[in-house]
């Protein structure tokens, strides 16, 4: 059987699947939309699907034959055009709504493949272990004769820390989320009662119409949110994520990594310590989103301890009913026994409720108080209304309530610890150990935050605090008479000696009575914020301070006084370094950090690690991918030899995106591609809110998601690392390839004084900002230039228009450069390609990138462009690049076609073009419409009422563009 053939076997249940959604879909766009859209969505699939078979013939192509593809291809456009031009605005709105489902279906159905595809390695006759999974991580270490020693000594050190993002926020609405997972559970269901059979049974599937329901469902439920979500709405998405997947699948990694190890090392005797855990920005992230505030901080930790404690007692719970060991027929230590005896005098009313039989019941009894004590810790933490409901909850807080988890946690160990002295180690090692292992994980707060703010809001906020409270006056006078200055007007150097100044003073700046501005008032409010959210669920429920856009010393001390001034000690303060220039100068600016006495003295306070944030969206859309990705390279090795010189261990925070143009691509191949010597065991990395539906929104691709960093990053760790740094002629190409990439991304998007018009007319960037996706605005100020734009929607609008030119463009050219200018140029970056992970991983990412771009359906959106010179000559510059990348890299990494060496890839987004190529041509078609009625309108059920003729259509034509949008992310799967 060929390679071919075998593929297509194994890709059977997942064509069986989407045949069998689509099938459904298409009942129900007949029975509720017509067979009007059911005949004009067929036809748009076929006339597309057939341009895409004649595109790529095309490519093969030459002399007659090709003339009559081109022929065709020119009709067949010109058809479609024709189709989607004479749909009437409702028409138009339920063939994009069909495309835009059948997306969804879609998209389900190849991740339950995953799943099953997982299974099917785990169980079949000759279990073989996927890539990156904890198996194969087994074979690696027998592979390479990893010891105990060597592993017990990783363990301790590795640190590993997914940190969910809000934004870009996911463009699916939560209900079609929940709904995509019911699909899910479906299919599940499908193959367990007919395994893989691909005919259809004789018999009828006993859950047919539920599915029929489910996607009769997803037709009627509008894809677009008609009220922009608040900071709050963000926090409840991403609890549900912890409470639907997160709570279960990360002890589940846990338990299998444990399991894996006691089989490879038998007599190893070895508790894995906690070392993967869930981060979040959720609620924290300030930076450019005046709607979150120290408020939103507090608030989003309330909620998600709510829900967290929920779960603890749902789940002691459940343990109570189980534990009926009688004082009979077991022992309990002397431990537990003393300490069901200060249960039962702290809750002395309680514990005769529970009875006289439950005495007889030792474990049943103590899991019973620890039931009772987290209800009284759930009861103090509400908000009370009035002053005896408030001295009541206080009451509750000293005596019976948890304070902090650890608290819990003790109490757990001395079941635990009893169990086992009495030898119940199945028991003990169970549902039990498991709930252990969550409230390590867990704690009280569930997924810690981190806090995040521009730089330029610390130093006007203390600019703005030393003029009310007259210490500028005193701290910026010159000792000749010259007059005080704001401290904004200081040079770096007096900025340092004043932020000295204030760090050796102990007392704290009297605040009573200030009348400060609203953005002061803030940042100030943050910080206390911060020190109670420490106190009240612990000094691990704030991870860090991020601050955006670090340029300077003085950036991070200033963070280091508001810290002061709150009484806060301990918490890391970490500088981003976003753009280019940043990237280049990290090192020295943390390196004059290093050396400055009373900020070495905070990083030995938390452990003497310093964490550095490097930002991978900021810097592409500032200088292109392939400068992005190399500086970010040679940043990370010499922050690494930065550490070694001052014995300061750093951490790197990797703040990638989820498409490829922000630093996104596959996770497993990213992690092993960072410079050898730079991971060693301790790692954050940004999951983007648009990826969490993806990556986490069923328990094992969760699971897979989660074994993928784990492996990569104890792969990159281990002493046995069998990468070595490259060898110096591959950094002196690295060099030349990127400086010639960035000057030609450069001269395009920033030095050319038309580009902004192009890039505002052919694509959707001035519509995004009426998509409710996110609580964040489109740009940090309110600039029109694209410096200031967000990297988000920058990446979302080309992406949208099929160019996705911010993740290619300038590669070719750079490539053709050096390879014409050496003979030998081709064959290096050959050899470059099949031996450095790093240049591995970003080519094929680049081949992931270039096959999502599509210059056909590109030229359309180009047609938006009025001025006709503008169009053609930017269109060509763009076109000829993509043409010229494509060229160079298939001769670098081989093949006939683009990703020809990941065909799972090639074939998901072959299969899926035909699909998104209509939603292209409506959103054309729409935005010059809507564009010439003067842009986009959303109006509420009073003003249509009120509202005339052109504006109701202008505000119909707004939502149909919105829906464009939700459909192609969803095709593509990608929002920024």
């Amino acid at each position: 059987m060929s390679e071919q053939e075998r593929r297509q076997e194994k890709d059977a249940p997942l064509r069986r699947d989407i045949r069998m959604l689509g099938d459904a879909l298409g009942r129900a766009i007949q029975q509720h939309g017509g067979s009007e859209v059911f005949e004009t969505v067929e036809h748009l699939r076929r006339s597309c699907k057939r341009l895409r078979d004649y595109a790529e013939q095309l490519a093969q192509a030459e002399g007659v034959e090709a003339e009559q593809l081109q022929r065709e291809i020119e009709a067949l456009d010109a058809d479609i055009m024709r189709v989607v031009e004479s749909c009437d605005l409702r028409m138009a709105i339920d063939v994009i709504r069909a495309f835009t489902i059948y997306f969804h279906l879609v998209n389900t159905a190849e991740q339950y493949h995953r799943i099953r595809r997982r299974r099917e390695h785990e169980s079949g006759p000759e279990p073989t272990p996927q890539r990156g999974s904890l198996a194969a991580l087994m074979q690696f270490f027998q592979q390479h004769g990893v010891d105990r020693e060597t592993l017990q000594a990783l363990l301790q050190r590795l640190s590993i820390e997914l940190v969910f993002t809000a934004h870009p926020t996911e463009a699916t609405r939560r209900t079609l989320i929940i709904k995509s997972r019911q699909v899910a559970d479906l299919l599940d269901a499908y193959d367990r009662e007919y395994g893989h059979m691909l005919g259809r049974s004789q018999r009828p599937w006993s859950r047919q119409r539920e599915l029929e329901s489910t996607i009769a469902l997803l037709w009627r439920t509008d894809a677009v949110r008609h009220v922009r979500p608040q900071p709050v709405d963000e926090v409840k998405m991403g609890i549900y994520y912890l409470d639907e997947i997160i709570y279960e699948a990360l002890p589940e990694l846990y338990e299998e990594f444990e399991q894996l190890l006691e089989r490879q090392y038998p007599n190893l005797d070895l508790r894995v310590p906690p070392f993967l855990r869930i981060g979040s920005w959720i609620g924290g992230d300030q930076d450019g989103n005046p709607n979150v505030g120290p408020e939103t901080l507090l608030q989003a930790l309330r909620l998600q301890r709510a829900s967290l404690l929920t779960h603890y007692r749902r789940s002691i719970e459940a343990l109570a009913r189980e534990y009926s060991q009688s004082i009979t027929y077991s022992t309990v230590t002397e431990e537990l026994r003393r300490s069901i005896e200060e249960d039962a005098a702290r809750l002395p009313d309680y514990d005769r409720e529970l009875g006289e039989q439950t005495r007889l019941e030792p474990y049943r009894r103590k899991l019973s108080f620890m039931w009772k004590r987290l209800g009284a810790t759930l009861a103090a933490m509400a908000p009370a209304q009035e002053e005896e409901a408030a001295e009541l909850a206080s009451a509750l807080q000293r005596t019976v309530a948890y304070r902090e988890a650890e608290e819990l946690l003790a109490d757990l160990r001395l079941v635990y610890e009893s169990l086992l002295a009495d030898g119940e180690h199945e028991v003990a090692n169970g549902a039990l150990a498991r709930l252990i292992r969550q409230v390590e994980l867990f704690g009280f707060h569930f997924a810690a935050l981190d806090v995040r703010q521009h730089s330029e809001r610390h130093a006007q906020a203390l600019s703005e605090l030393l003029r009310v409270t007259g210490l500028a006056e005193t701290l910026t006078a010159g000792s000749d008479g010259a007059p005080a200055r704001d401290y904004l007007e200081l040079n770096e150097e007096e900025r340092v000696q004043l932020l000295e100044r204030l760090l050796r003073d102990p007392r704290v700046l009297p605040r009573r009575g200030l009348q400060l501005s609203r953005e002061t008032a803030t940042v100030l409010g943050t910080f206390e914020a911060i020190r109670q959210a420490r106190e009240e669920f612990g000094p691990r429920a704030v991870t860090c301070y991020i601050i955006s856009m670090a340029r300077t010393l003085s950036d991070l001390l200033e963070v280091q006084f508001f810290c002061k001034e709150a009484g806060i000690s301990g918490l890391p303060i970490v500088p981003l370094f976003e753009t280019i220039a940043d990237l280049r100068g990290c090192a020295t600016i943390m390196e004059t950090a290093f050396r400055f006495p009373l900020y070495r003295q905070w990083v030995a306070s938390h452990g003497n690690e310093q964490q550095i944030m490097l930002g991978y969206s900021d810097s592409s859309k500032d200088g292109g991918m392939l400068t992005s990705g190399w500086e970010l390279y040679q940043a990370q090795q010499r922050l690494a030899a930065l550490g070694e010189r001052y014995g300061i261990g750093i951490m790197i925070f990797h703040g990638r995106g989820g498409a490829i143009g922000r630093g996104g691509g596959p996770i497993y191949e990213a992690v092993l591609g960072q410079p050898p010597g730079t991971v060693n065991g301790r790692i954050r990395i940004t999951e983007q809110g648009e990826m969490l539906s993806f990556k986490y929104g069923l328990h094992e691709i969760a699971l897979r998601n989660m074994e993928l960093v784990v492996t990569g990053v104890i792969e990159s760790s281990l002493p046995q690392d069998s990468r070595r740094e490259e060898p110096p002629r591959w950094a002196e190409i690295m060099d030349r390839l990127s400086l010639s990439a960035y000057q030609r991304y450069r001269r395009l998007i920033y030095e050319d004084r038309e580009f902004l018009t192009f890039f505002e007319q052919a694509t959707p960037i001035l519509e995004l900002g009426w998509l409710n996706i996110g609580s964040r605005p489109a740009r940090r100020t309110s600039g029109r230039n694209i410096e200031e734009l967000r990297a988000i929607p920058w990446v979302f609008s080309w992406m949208q228009s099929r160019y996705v030119l911010p993740s290619w463009y300038g590669i070719g050219g750079a490539i053709e450069e050096f390879v014409q200018a050496e003979p030998q140029g081709l064959h290096e970056l050959q050899e470059m390609y099949r031996s450095w992970p790093f240049m591995r991983a970003f080519l094929d990412n680049l081949q992931m990138t270039l096959s999502k771009a599509d210059m056909h359906i590109a030229r359309h959106y180009a047609t938006l462009v009025a001025d006709e010179q503008l169009r053609q000559r930017i269109s060509a510059e763009i076109e000829a690049e993509y043409e010229r990348t494509c060229h160079w890299l298939l001769r670098i990494v081989g093949g006939k076609a683009l990703l020809d060496n990941s065909p799972v890839l090639q074939r998901s987004i072959r299969l899926r073009n035909p699909y998104v190529d209509p939603l292209s041509y409506f959103q054309v078609v729409l935005l010059r419409r809507l564009r010439a009625l003067g842009g986009p309108l959303d109006l509420s059920k009073a003003e249509q009422q009120e509202a005339g003729e052109q504006e109701r259509e202008r505000a119909r034509l707004t939502y149909a563009v919105l829906l464009t949008i939700n459909g192609i992310a969803a095709g593509l799967r990608n929002t920024g």
